[in-house]
């Protein structure tokens, strides 16, 4: 892939997130849930989500003014960012090409290309086809996926592959907040995308 590439689906996913997070979804559900309902005064009642998302951004203007940008951060870190626990990345940013992705953080890593093995199959050349796919680089198990066609299954095993390297699987540890997050020692911060290497980002956080 190419760096512009890259430099695009970086672009998308950073755009991505910031867009659900700053939604009039979630920013007055999070307003509505700290009390701002019963706050806010206007001619209609109760407030439109559209009051509320705006009352809410309202606060966190008024907090960085009045408390200063380390008091505001550490406010939308633990009622915005949090909005995030227990969704599934991959339902608020899509990635458009997958396999082209893994292939690019392969080779800066050093790695050899990456290789589709067909692992099982069922029901083939009937409408109820599966087939399961592993992704590998040199013999190093990467990811596998499912599909009702060989090339949906080897996309799927490639988003699997990622979601491993970006350690966003189902089974990740949860993201620390609070005091917990205040403990956090940093190795590194703002990986990129397009800086994206394998061992230069593992273990990122020590907690």
């Amino acid at each position: 892939m190419a760096g512009t590439s890259v430099e695009a689906f970086k672009r998308k996913l950073d755009k991505a997130l910031v867009e659900y997070l700053s939604s009039e979804k979630i920013t007055s559900e999070i307003g509505f849930g700290i009390g701002l309902k019963d706050l806010i005064l206007c001619q209609e009642y109760p407030p439109s989500s559209l009051t509320a998302a705006k009352s809410f951004q309202a606060v966190v203007g008024t907090l960085n003014a009045s408390a200063g940008l380390g008091r505001c951060q550490v406010f939308v870190r633990d009622f915005v960012v949090t909005q995030i626990v227990g969704k599934d990345p991959s339902e608020i940013w899509q990635i458009e090409q997958p396999l082209e992705l893994l292939k690019d953080i392969l080779a800066r890593s050093g790695y050899a290309e990456p290789e589709s093995r067909l692992m099982l199959q069922s029901g083939k050349n009937t409408i109820q086809a599966v087939y399961q796919v592993g992704v590998y680089s040199n013999k190093t198990f990467l990811g596998s996926g499912y599909g009702e066609t060989i090339e949906t299954a080897v996309e799927q095993a490639a988003h699997d592959a990622l979601r491993r390297l970006f350690h966003i699987t189902e089974t990740r540890d949860p993201l620390p907040f609070g005091k917990d997050a205040d403990n956090i020692a940093l190795k590194e911060t703002n990986v990129y995308i397009n800086e994206w290497i394998i061992n230069k980002t593992q273990n990122i956080i020590n907690c």
